[in-house]
């Protein structure tokens, strides 16, 4: 009889941890199942193509879009008051603060004609909709061509991005 009573107690106490285990593992998927889930969605602008035509033996260089962090007055507003290339200049559009700014950098080359008026004009075409011009910005080119020479383009495009999917087409001519 003691081999039965030790026997019944090893059984009592191994089922009890058993249930016991079993009653937790219950609450805990009890309480894993109860957790509320958060979705949450996410809008992705989608750019189909961008396209950079430049002539005269200029380079650019496509920076992208940003938004703009503060009010600038518009410089480069026509050949007769360009902004000249040299080092981190800037040709603009008026720009708005918080408003979606586009800017391309145009290099001059070696083989860049001197004191010439360049015009870029940025056109902006939502898929199915209608194209949007923005600009022109002009600069001109020194008599002293250096290939370190630059103007960073920017336009303004307003505060909100353009529908998605879009295209791009930056002219320097």
């Amino acid at each position: 009889m003691n081999k039965a009573s030790k026997l019944g107690n090893r059984l009592r106490r191994t089922f009890t941890w058993y249930l016991s285990g079993k009653i937790v593992l219950a609450l805990l998927i009890v309480a894993v199942s109860a957790t509320s889930i958060v979705v949450t969605s996410t809008t992705y602008q989608a750019e189909i193509g961008g396209e950079l035509n430049v002539t005269n033996s200029l380079v650019a260089i496509d920076k992208g879009f940003s938004v703009a962090g503060s009010n600038v007055v518009a410089a480069g507003t026509s050949c007769s008051s360009p902004t000249i290339f040299g080092v981190d200049t800037i040709a603009n559009t008026g720009i708005t603060q918080q408003d979606l700014v586009y800017d391309v950098q145009v290099n001059e080359t070696l083989t860049t004609s001197i004191n010439t008026c360049y015009r870029a004009t940025l056109v902006v075409t939502p898929n199915g909709g209608s194209a949007t011009t923005y600009g022109p910005v002009y600069m001109n080119s020194t008599s002293s061509i250096l290939p370190t020479f630059r103007i960073n383009c920017e336009f303004d495009i307003g505060a909100n991005p353009p529908a998605s999917p879009y295209s791009f087409q930056l002219t320097v001519q």
